[in-house]
């Protein structure tokens, strides 16, 4: 390997030799690169070349980095390098087999390196393997759309059961075609539980979520809404905190016993806050309020969002305040 090509990484330590400096990034678990300014790699240290199952770096010394990549990913390559140059790091996750076609992901970061006068000279690259981390993201995202799949069919068939034994009483049938239509939009309601493409416009999102349990037992009001949007993380977030209160309190709260629900939100210049108010006709009782598993799910999905999630439980019902940096 030529370490004498080399070029000096920024901050690097003053007087350290182009063979001190292999040896170091030799000791990274990661697959580090240096690439020059025309794009060809320099040096890939020892664990990149057995990460990436090169046998001989001969083989890919001089040749462009990004045409080692499929050409799905390759503009995310290209384009790093005029962001690099600006001194920003740049980070992007995508799909590379190996030089034996093994399947890998790569969370990669590209930053911008400097010669001993201080010139830009090229690029440093760390590409780290996700592919165990992604492989398991999308199992989950595979079993989610198969709930969704099973829950969509579940409520037709019920509802055309309804319908079916409904048939030959005027009366019956009207009210089965009316269950019928609300088990579809619970269907709707409920899948966006677990879905990325959930509305980002907040007068979309709440109501599609909430509007499905609305009933004269217990009318659900929101509030008027603004046509603010919000990020698909935070969606997700809102969806999932909603649907998870709705199903509470149609266990045990004012959903099940009668009485009312409210949602509405707060816009303030930095924050946006969504509140949920439930009043039952029944007291709450203490076992009830605990909210199990369910609210602990909700904790960590919102901070993991960067949000806060606070309960208010008294003998009446539940108010929550969910809130949003902006």
């Amino acid at each position: 390997m030529k370490n004498e090509a080399l070029i000096v990484a920024p901050h690097a330590v003053s007087g350290l030799s182009s063979v001190a400096l292999a040896s170091v990034l030799d000791q990274s678990v990661d697959c580090v690169k240096l690439i020059g300014l025309d794009g060809n790699i320099r040096y890939m240290n020892g664990n990149g070349i057995c990460a990436m199952e090169i046998d001989d770096f001969c083989a890919v010394e001089g040749q462009p980095w990004a045409d080692l990549w499929p050409d799905e990913a390759r503009q995310a390559i290209i384009g790093s390098y005029p962001q690099a140059a600006t001194g920003q790091t740049v980070r992007f996750r995508a799909f590379c087999p190996t030089a034996k076609g093994s399947p890998r992901w790569w969370d990669v970061t590209v930053s911008p390196v400097t010669d001993n006068a201080g010139d830009h000279a090229g690029y440093l690259s760390v590409s780290r393997d996700i592919t165990e981390t992604e492989t398991a993201r999308e199992a989950l995202e595979i079993a989610a759309a198969e709930m969704k799949h099973r829950l969509k069919n579940t409520y037709s068939m019920i509802g055309s059961l309804l319908i079916g034994f409904a048939k030959g009483n005027a009366d019956n049938e009207a009210f089965a075609h009316e269950m019928a239509e609300r088990m579809g939009a619970l269907s709707t309601a409920q899948a966006l539980f677990v879905s990325d493409e959930v509305p980002l416009e907040l007068d979309r999102l709440i109501p599609a979520l909430v509007t499905p349990f609305d009933q004269p037992a217990c009318p659900v009001t929101i509030e008027r809404l603004s046509s603010s949007i919000v990020d698909q993380g935070q969606a997700n977030a809102i969806a999932l905190v909603i649907g998870e209160l709705a199903v509470n309190s149609a266990k045990h709260g004012a959903l099940h016993h009668g009485g009312n629900v409210h949602v509405s939100a707060v816009e303030e210049l930095e924050s946006l806050t969504i509140l949920w108010v439930e009043r039952s006709n029944q007291p709450v009782l203490a076992r009830d309020r605990t909210g199990g598993q369910g609210l602990r799910l909700m904790e960590r999905i919102v901070r993991a969002r960067r949000g806060i999630i606070a309960y208010d439980w008294d003998d009446s019902g539940l108010s929550v305040r969910l809130t949003f940096r902006r």
